[in-house]
């Protein structure tokens, strides 16, 4: 796929949110897993501007050929986030085993991170042992059951858990980053509750509109709701906050729209935090003035080195996110306020930070007996007014 545009080019890319999923039929846990993998096509049809949309059929399995086709023809390197939800898939949904196996079609090119469910201490015993053997670089932090359950990070194990995984090579920890379907019509009320900091007495709604999506979580009919303070699938900054301080040689990468911008910026004071942008990128069409703005608020807090390019594949393929993010202008209400994206941001978006966080070797630097596979051509900008 051609991915040029002219001018200053970026030369290394790596997409740091693909779902290999398998939503087939025969793999569908009854309608509640029917209706997920319904809501989650119905929100690629949206997302995705493609006059090509995937079919049902098409999206329903991510094969080798199709990570070919979509991902590795644009990108250099993609990581490979798992999310199981067992009780929706009867074998899993974007299931490590399965990972597994496309990592295995594609020698070199995908990024393999493991799971670790916050409320399942059993599945988490041996974990040294399960990065070792399955060469895992990142583990997802997230329920393996209902997608749309709040995530509690404070159980005391948990800390133990990651310290081994990062001792063992695991150092990555992905929090709020999973496939989301689009929100429910008239979401229920404590859905939209927002998150509870320290010294705030009252929840209060502060998502804005582009994170609506994640905010609102999956519209599938579920057996029960439990209430609470916390959106459907949200985190508490504040947990997230004690957890990153706890463990300053374990670096967590928040998806942009697991916490409002405003709690994502404050805990860029901790270096250990990443933020990955898929979310936001996907709404810089749909909502672009809201989206460049959180961009720009990210950009300023973080820096480029701790943010990152994602597509979420396959809700929205990475060659459309990456000439969007290469053309990229703040609208003029926004001109100057924020950092601009020169060459060196996105160098730095779009695969800097993420091979300097993954330990990808670049394949611009020549290693004796290897030779960079074939894959994309170098990417490159179009220049714009400065």
């Amino acid at each position: 796929m051609d991915r040029c545009c002219g001018g200053a080019g970026v030369s290394f890319v790596v997409d740091a949110q693909v779902h290999g999923w398998d939503g087939r039929p025969h793999n569908q846990a009854g309608p509640a897993g029917e209706q997920f993998v319904a809501d989650l096509h119905h929100r690629h049809r949206m997302v995705d501007p493609s006059p090509r949309p995937l079919s049902a059929d098409a999206f329903g399995l991510v094969t080798r050929e199709a990570l070919a086709a979509h991902v590795l023809s644009a990108v250099d390197r993609a990581v490979l986030v798992p999310a199981t939800f067992d009780d929706l898939f009867v074998l899993g949904f974007a299931a490590p085993a399965w990972h597994a196996e496309l990592a295995e079609e594609h020698p070199g090119r995908l990024v393999l991170a493991g799971e670790l469910d916050p409320a399942d201490r059993e599945r988490a015993r041996g974990i040294g042992a399960q990065v070792t053997r399955g060469g895992l670089r990142a583990l997802t932090v997230l329920p393996s059951r209902r997608p749309e359950t709040a995530v509690s990070l404070r159980a005391s194990w948990l800390r133990r858990t990651l310290i081994r995984a990062e001792q063992a090579g695991a150092g990555v920890v992905h929090i709020g980053v999973a496939p989301t379907a689009r929100p429910p019509a008239a979401a229920p009320q404590w859905a939209h509750a927002g998150v509870v900091e320290a010294g705030e007495a009252v929840p209060r709604p502060r998502w804005p509109s582009w994170a609506e999506p994640v905010r609102a979580g999956s519209a599938l009919p579920v057996r029960a709701r439990t209430p609470g303070p916390l959106p459907a699938g949200a985190v508490d900054v504040a947990e997230v906050r004690e957890l990153a301080a706890a463990l300053p040689r374990v670096r967590f990468v928040l998806g942009a729209a697991a916490a409002p911008t405003a709690a994502l910026t404050r805990l860029a004071r901790l270096p250990n935090v990443y933020v990955l942008l898929t979310d936001l990128l996907i709404a810089l069409r749909r909502d672009p003035e809201p989206a460049a703005e959180a961009l720009g608020e990210l950009l300023a807090a973080y820096g480029p080195d701790r943010l990152m390019f994602g597509s979420g594949y396959p809700l929205v393929r990475p060659a459309r996110l990456i000439r969007d993010l290469m053309t990229f202008r703040y609208p003029d209400s926004l001109r100057g306020r924020y950092p601009e994206l020169d060459d060196e941001v996105l160098e730095a978006l779009l695969g800097g930070t993420a091979s300097r966080l993954y330990r990808l070797a670049d394949p611009r630097v020549p290693q004796a007996g290897r030779r960079r596979p074939a894959g994309p051509v170098a990417l490159s900008r179009s220049p714009r007014a400065r």
